[in-house]
C-alpha cells in the first residue's frame, strides 16, 4: 500500500475538486478506479488494489469536511460526490459522510 502524507492528501483533494466540478458540468459519472486515476492517484499501468478504494473516499471524506467549512454567504454548487460510482454496481459507493468535518486535536 502507498501512504499518502499531508501534501499528497491535499494535492489529491483538490484535483478531486476539479474532477467532481467536471463530472457535474458533463452530466457524467466515473467508477472509483477512474476517478483514482483522474486525479493521480493512480497511474494507466497501477493495477486497482483494494486500499485504493479507502484512498478515494478518505480524499472525498477530506474533500467533503473542507466543503462543510465553506463560508455559507457563498452561493456555489454543492460537489455531488454521487457521481464516483462502483464499476460493478454503477450505483454510487455507500457515500460520504454526511458529517465530514475538520477537527483540531
Amino acid at each position: 500500500m502507498k501512504g499518502l502524507d499531508v501534501q499528497d492528501r491535499l494535492e489529491y483533494a483538490r484535483s478531486a475538486v476539479a474532477v467532481l466540478r467536471a463530472l457535474q458540468i458533463s452530466n457524467k459519472t466515473m467508477s472509483y478506479g477512474e476517478f483514482a486515476r483522474a486525479i493521480g492517484l493512480m497511474t494507466d499501468a497501477d493495477k486497482w488494489e483494494v486500499w485504493h478504494r479507502q484512498q478515494v473516499a478518505d480524499i472525498l471524506n477530506l474533500v467533503a469536511a473542507a466543503e462543510g467549512q465553506s463560508n455559507k454567504n457563498i452561493n456555489i454548487k454543492k460537489l455531488e460526490y454521487d457521481r464516483v460510482i462502483v464499476q460493478r454496481t454503477g450505483r454510487s459507493g455507500k457515500g460520504i459522510a454526511k458529517e465530514s468535518r475538520i477537527v483540531r486535536a
